[in-house]
């Protein structure tokens, strides 16, 4: 009677041992689950997503200031009227512009009469972009292609003489910086100056370096 006892004890010990040693390498043979990510976690690899820009832009006050050479090949400073409207993106915006101006010189018995136009569809790539709140920052480069016309009236002791250039290619380089503040979702004022240098036919200098200051407004959605 004690021998079966003594045997079934060992048997019932082995049986532990066994299951004990088989447990422990089932544990070291199947990798551990990862464990679930906290709220927190998911939250700082979800990615950021930026809001999708679309405005159409109005700039009617603007200061267009460039830089010609007169008969003396001296220096003169040109400030043409300046209006300009544009639509833009996040990266890029298009903006169509129109410009004039007149110059006048001589006497009451010899007048010359200069009016000079233009017009000018310009491509820019906004390459840097900031936007903090409401504020929204960009710098950007851009170039234009378009037309440009001159007439030149003669004035001699009251009999007078019109010429014209008829319409002569144009075209521009700039890069400049804006800055825009949002209202409301759909309203906003904008600001943006830039440096530019316009390359034409007849232009002196050629190119002929300038810069343009502008004001507006803009309607987003």
């Amino acid at each position: 009677m004690k021998l079966v006892l003594v045997l079934l004890s060992y048997l019932i010990g082995l049986n532990a041992f066994a299951q004990t040693a088989a447990s422990s390498a089932s544990a070291t043979a199947s990798p551990q689950a990862p464990s679930a990510a906290s709220p927190q976690e998911t939250r700082m690899k979800r990615p950021v997503l930026v809001p999708t820009l679309n405005q159409l832009q109005l700039y009617p006050l603007a200061m267009d200031i460039r830089y010609e050479k007169d008969s003396a090949e001296n220096y003169i400073e040109q400030k043409p009227q300046n209006l300009s409207f544009a639509y833009r993106t996040n990266a890029w915006s298009v903006l169509f512009e129109y410009s004039k101006f007149t110059e006048e010189s001589g006497n009451p018995t010899l007048n010359i009469k200069r009016d000079h136009e233009e017009m000018l569809l310009w491509g820019r790539w906004h390459l840097w972009r900031l936007q903090k709140k409401s504020i929204r920052v960009s710098v950007y480069g851009g170039g234009s292609l378009g037309t440009y016309k001159e007439d030149v009236t003669t004035t001699l002791s009251g009999t007078s003489q019109k010429d014209t250039t008829g319409g002569k290619f144009l075209s521009g380089l700039a890069a400049g910086a804006d800055i825009s503040y949002d209202f409301t979702k759909y309203f906003g004022v904008i600001a943006a100056a830039e440096g530019r240098g316009l390359m034409g036919q007849e232009l002196d200098p050629n190119p002929t370096f300038g810069g343009v200051i502008r004001t507006g407004i803009y309607y987003a959605w």
